[in-house]
């Protein structure tokens, strides 16, 4: 189907593309977050250290930051569609393999030929609905899309500690894979992106990329990008350790409830084009992050699980109003590069998430508790000041 036919379809065809974006995104960004509630399982069934079983995440984050800068050139020569429906038949294959094995070592390999098939749908998604809705109809859609990839940190978690609560965690891979599965199908009956678009090899497109360091303004963004999943993994390792130990000895069931409480925060995300209309972007990023580091730091001096559950889901409302935000400003900012900004927003943002349980473990191993908190909180700080250098920074390219 031709961009020309999907111009003239009815709102409803958007609405329904939405939706399927919608679901892919939450489904498959979930596979980033499967192996949270797990750490500990691996470590207790596979009998092996917390430092090796955080790995199962962290390497997931790093090949999907890797594979972003691949899936954007790949898109542009072979089409969005295609690119998608490749990364998720990956995904689909490779994800009941996880399961098999009862090998740590195994697992970690086959996490990251996860995260190297999931990062052929996030942005590339995110292109297909810039090039194929109508500009009234593109913010609607994409902040649907980033609401999805939000939710996800929670969902996935969700399912996974549900999953291996009732059966076992090599269930999680078997039956995530079914849901990759009909996510494939899904993304078949998406219109076809027969658009021409100005050919580029890989190679020329990661040093365009790397070009973009050069404005200082976009620079700080991605400083402040790498603090926003490595915070959030980092705080949900060290929370689901935190609830399970001697203080306060929380079953999983309960903590699965905990993790599902924190979906409350994530709605708050579509209210950050609101709250921009409002006031300036780059307030709205201030805003969030000041909140959100506010939360991280009581989280360390509190010790009341109900405060404890209601500091996590404002911890939560704090990320996903300044994500939203901060994606704008660094549209924004890339100007006419904006494909490429946005690709490397995606790779630092997931190079964040990949660190984070790491760190949150190697805190935790010093045997105070609240010290992931207290140290995520003081990196959020200085996230808030560079929120600051940011619009001065953007401030002062609009005078020149």
């Amino acid at each position: 189907m031709s961009e020309q036919r999907i111009q003239k379809s009815s709102s409803l065809n958007y609405s329904l593309i939405t939706l399927i974006f919608f679901w892919g995104g939450l489904i498959v960004m979930s596979s980033m977050y499967l192996t949270i509630p797990l750490i500990s399982v691996f470590s207790s069934t596979l009998n092996v250290s917390s430092n090796v079983t955080a790995w199962t995440s962290t390497i997931f984050s790093i090949f999907y930051a890797m594979a972003c800068l691949i899936y954007g050139p790949l898109s542009d020569q072979y089409g969005r569609k295609k690119i998608m429906l490749i990364g998720l038949g990956m995904l689909t294959i490779v994800s009941p393999l996880v399961g098999l094995y009862d090998n740590i070592y195994w697992v970690i390999a086959l996490r990251g030929v996860q995260g190297a098939a999931a990062a052929a749908f996030s942005p590339v998604a995110l292109a297909y609905i810039a090039e194929m809705f109508p500009d009234n109809k593109k913010i609607t859609s994409t902040g649907f899309l980033i609401t999805a990839f939000l939710m996800a940190g929670i969902v996935g978690q969700v399912i996974s500690s549900y999953i291996n609560q009732y059966l076992s965690w090599n269930y999680v891979f078997y039956i995530m894979g079914m849901f990759y599965f009909m996510t494939l199908f899904s993304i078949m009956a998406l219109p076809q992106d027969n658009i021409q678009r100005a050919k580029s090899s890989i190679k020329k497109s990661v040093i365009d990329m790397a070009s973009l360091f050069k404005l200082k303004s976009l620079v700080l963004c991605y400083v402040v990008d790498i603090m926003f999943l490595m915070t959030m993994m980092g705080m949900y390792t060290a929370l689901g350790y935190y609830l399970s130990g001697s203080t306060f000895n929380l079953n999983s069931n309960e903590i699965l409830y905990v993790r599902a409480i924190g979906i409350l925060g994530i709605i708050l995300a579509p209210t950050s084009g609101l709250l921009a209309r409002k006031f300036d972007v780059s307030s709205v990023l201030t805003t969030g992050l000041i909140i959100s580091s506010i939360s991280l730091i009581l989280l360390g001096i509190v010790s009341n699980v109900i405060l404890l559950i209601v500091l996590s889901v404002i911890f939560v409302a704090g990320i996903a109003i300044a994500a939203p935000a901060l994606i704008t400003i660094v549209a924004q900012v890339g100007g006419k590069a904006r494909g490429s900004a946005l690709s490397l927003h995606t790779l630092i943002l997931f190079i964040g998430a990949g660190i984070g349980p790491l760190f949150a473990v190697n805190l935790l191993n010093t045997g105070i508790n609240s010290l992931p908190y207290l140290v995520m909180g003081l990196i959020l700080i200085v996230g808030v000041g560079l929120s600051f250098l940011i619009k001065k920074s953007i401030k002062s390219v609009e005078k020149l």
